[in-house]
């Protein structure tokens, strides 16, 4: 979609993502290797979480490949700019399902007709309708006047 068919309070549901141990434990040894994420014994038994979690940034990941799957951003996507937050509410567990809604929460032009910043919130929970993680982004999404700008440019 184009930056100008989005409205301020829009809502989209992702399809839902099982979270799998064997994932958890890939991603947790490449990229977050703390023994909450890959250590049994350790999670079980000196952690507060009483057991295995996945990693957040897996769950952000999860997450944000739900919302790119979903195609509402399509071509017409640009570039993620930030995320103003990213709360980890409850942990999430080896067979979650995660299921992920986002929020229209501002439409700004730029100095460009061409793109326009788009900033979403995103609420992910669980099987069990608990919030596991609450985020915010800003990116930019090409303009519908980016059309013309593109033909202009190949004449």
């Amino acid at each position: 979609m184009y930056f100008d068919e989005f409205e301020v309070g829009q809502r989209f549901q992702c399809d839902s993502r099982l979270i799998t141990a064997e994932e958890i434990h890939r991603f947790a040894t490449q990229y977050d290797p703390h023994p909450i994420h890959v250590d049994k014994e350790f999670a079980e038994n000196h952690s507060i979480f009483d057991g295995i979690i996945s990693s957040g940034f897996l769950t952000v990941s999860a997450m944000w490949g739900q919302w790119i799957r979903s195609k509402v951003f399509g071509n017409e996507f640009l570039v993620g700019k930030n995320f103003d937050y990213i709360k980890f509410t409850k942990p999430v567990r080896e067979n979650d399902v995660l299921s992920t809604e986002v929020e229209v929460m501002d439409l700004r032009l730029t100095s460009s007709e061409s793109r326009g910043e788009i900033t979403i919130k995103f609420t992910v929970t669980n099987q069990k309708d608990e919030v596991v993680l609450l985020a915010q982004l800003k990116a930019l999404l090409r303009t519908k006047a980016s059309i013309l700008v593109e033909k202009t440019a190949m004449s």
